[in-house]
């Protein structure tokens, strides 16, 4: 198997995990009866790690290889993942999601790294192509998880996300053995300069409150659609069609960001993100949600595709993984962790989900804004 083939095997088979199990974790708290501050509190968990040890990963990864990390990662996460299913309580699952979390989170900004290096070495490819795997295995499991999860319950997420994580770890060992050659130069001074890029922190802060905004369609869409009356199965489907929406934008990503460019793109990305909460707001019943869903592709698929490429543009070659690792920190990272606590505190004072969406909407039109003004066209690092 070539390393190209293997690297799309091994995004496929991460965002089966993700797919699995990162749009169900809130059902699983509610299942298990946990109150409002306990779930809010699990949801959490997976951005704090992200927060506090992605950019620590990152480094790791550059110096010490990308295979290696993600060989450790893929194996520990995939055990730590069935931890749910033998695990009772709300301190048990707190344990299990620390675990799970530190090593899972390792494996997409590592996964966009190796799809990066693999451009530079064939410009007959682009990130998009390698990530459109990615969106076929989320909506892949996204329908298969829901079907079992009508079969056998709400614990059928973690069974496919352990098992995809396992086949991860086995086709990782087919991606090809890095030449990590040790560079004296490159120290910690070098990573301060990768944070300190007044362009870089500008933009990760538009992508902190875009995640602060948009964390409600990952961890509370199913609570979402439940609201207006949907089954697991439909909302299976649902994010299914999700991932079918950004197929299409991922493919052809490098193409429309060539043609108008990446502020152009990035601005347009923001714009469909409030738009599309906005409308949650005025949908009746849980079909009616389709059409809405294909503006998905354009609000995130093409969206992460412009961000991966602006911090790629922004950053020195030798520290990719670092870069990209404070790119996930900023959006899955403390992103998410006000994000999940701003929705469960309006969820607390009766706010239904879909005012949350528009409350949200009005949130990223005004980051969009904001984007307009002050986020400048990407210049390459210097080296």
């Amino acid at each position: 198997m070539s390393k190209s083939v293997a690297l799309r095997v091994v995004y496929f088979l991460a965002f089966c995990c993700t797919g699995a199990w990162v749009p169900k974790l809130y059902d699983f708290c509610s299942s298990a009866q946990l109150s409002e501050t306990q779930s809010a509190f699990i949801l959490s968990i997976t951005p704090i790690m992200m927060f506090a040890v992605q950019p620590l990963y990152g480094y790791l990864s550059d110096k010490l290889g990308h295979k290696k990390t993600l060989l450790v990662s893929a194996l520990i996460a995939s055990i730590s993942f069935l931890g749910f299913l033998y695990g009772h309580g709300f301190y048990a699952w707190v344990a299990v999601t620390l675990i799970a979390s530190m090593f899972y989170n390792t494996l997409q900004p590592v996964l966009d790294t190796l799809a990066l290096l693999a451009v530079k070495e064939n410009p007959n490819v682009s990130y998009g192509s390698f990530r459109f795997y990615g969106a076929a295995g989320f909506g892949f499991a996204a329908v298969v998880t829901g079907q079992l999860i009508d079969a056998i319950g709400i614990s059928a997420i973690f069974m496919v996300s352990s098992g995809s994580m396992f086949l991860a770890f086995c086709f990782s060992f087919f991606l090809a053995d890095e030449r990590h050659e040790k560079n004296t130069v490159q120290t910690y001074s070098n990573v301060w300069s990768v944070i300190k890029n007044p362009a870089l922190l500008l933009l990760l802060f538009c992508v902190f409150l875009i995640s602060l905004g948009s964390t409600a369609i990952w961890n509370f869409y199913s609570d979402y659609l439940k609201e207006k009356g949907a089954t697991d199965s439909l909302v299976g489907y649902s994010l299914f069609f999700q991932g079918l929406c950004e197929l299409p934008l991922f493919y052809f990503s490098s193409r429309i960001i060539f043609r108008f460019g990446l502020k152009t793109a990035l601005l347009v990305t923001v714009t469909a993100m409030a738009a599309r909460m906005i409308l949650y707001y005025f949908i009746k019943t849980p079909a009616a949600v389709f059409p809405v869903e294909l503006l998905h592709g354009i609000s995130w698929s093409l969206f992460w595709v412009v961000c991966v490429e602006y911090v790629n543009k922004l950053s020195d070659e030798h520290w990719l993984a670092t870069a990209q690792s404070l790119l996930y920190a900023a959006y899955y990272g403390v992103g998410a962790i006000v994000g999940n606590y701003w929705t469960t505190s309006l969820k607390s004072h009766d706010i239904s989900i879909a005012q949350v969406f528009l409350i949200n909407g009005c949130l990223v039109a005004l980051v969009a804004v904001a984007a307009a003004l002050f986020v400048k066209k990407p210049v390459a690092a210097i080296p």
